[in-house]
């Protein structure tokens, strides 16, 4: 909001990040949470990093504010989706990642509360776009299974990351590119309650720079 009005009227900046002016003010307002592609052209028409806002890296004017900001980093671990359905699935519960990224763990429980259950998962394939790309870097956590949202999941022998919407007896897997066709899992269906598994909800998107 403060970078928004330095720059001017909010027209004039919804114009400049080519988004449609309600969209800006329910983003300004904090009524909508925004995609990770809504903030990038806001943050670019603005001329600031993404990470200013993500992670308020301007604000870090002090060296008291920087001792903060770095303390007790976490490294979360990081996965790679295109793993095979039974040991990738194994590996993302257990956080057994081939890598970690490290985040400031005050900007963690901030946004998720708890730091245990979080994964990097690196998508893979465009079934998810425009909400998530090719290589992007997504952040799910394992302890979270319930509600309609996105998640990684495991279909037989293969994990995806698909729009979940849960109903009684069935589980809609939507792909956000209406390329692609959604799958129904059948929970009254054993074949399909034993090929389908939640692995977590993704949290956070956004890329690794």
């Amino acid at each position: 909001v403060a970078h928004a009005r330095k720059f001017g009227r909010q027209e004039d900046l919804a114009a400049a990040a080519g988004l449609p002016k309600p969209t800006l003010q329910k983003l300004l307002s904090g009524s909508a949470e925004p995609k990770i592609s809504t903030l990038l052209a806001v943050t670019n028409a603005l001329g600031i990093s993404l990470d200013t806002i993500l992670n308020g890296a301007n604000e870090l004017t002090t060296m008291q504010d920087y001792e903060v900001f770095v303390a007790a980093p976490v490294a979360i671990p990081m996965h790679d989706v295109a793993f095979s359905a039974g040991p990738g699935a194994e590996a993302l519960l257990a956080g057994d990642g081939d890598a970690s990224a490290v985040f400031p763990e005050a900007w963690l429980r901030e946004q998720f509360g708890k730091v245990d259950d979080l994964r990097l998962v690196r998508a893979s394939g465009d079934s998810m776009e425009p909400t998530i790309t090719d290589g992007q870097w997504v952040m799910i956590d394992v302890a979270r299974k319930t509600g309609d949202g996105i998640y990684a999941v495991r279909v037989a022998n293969d994990l995806f990351i698909k729009r979940l919407q849960f109903q009684t007896t069935r589980v809609f897997a939507i792909s956000d590119n209406p390329a692609y066709e959604l799958f129904i899992i059948n929970l009254e269906d054993k074949a399909d309650r034993d090929a389908f598994q939640v692995i977590g909800r993704v949290v956070w998107t956004g890329k690794m720079l």
